[in-house]
């Protein structure tokens, strides 16, 4: 089985060769951007400790991390350039 590190780097490389080069050139300004302004050295790392906020759920109710927490792991997705309600979801 592959690693979710390989399956995302196998996702990117098809994205590169479907995406018009203007779309690449944006998305590549875009993380220069990101970098300049120190966002990666601000960033959790792997293995920190996440810390707790809250969503709305698909029932526009307030859930926080902590809760979710309790019936076990969590995956945080965040989606760039839009905007989900829904992006909290206990496993």
């Amino acid at each position: 089985m592959k690693s979710l590190e390989q399956q995302i780097n196998e996702l990117n490389e098809n994205l590169v060769k479907q995406l018009p080069s203007e779309v690449l050139a944006i998305f590549g300004q875009s993380i220069h951007e990101l970098k300049a302004q120190g966002v990666e050295e601000s960033s959790i790392g792997t293995g920190e400790k996440f810390p707790d906020f809250n969503l709305l759920n698909m029932n526009s109710k307030a859930i926080a991390l902590k809760e979710l927490l309790k019936n076990g792991k969590v995956i945080v997705a965040f989606f760039r350039g839009s905007w989900c309600p829904y992006c909290a979801v206990g496993i």
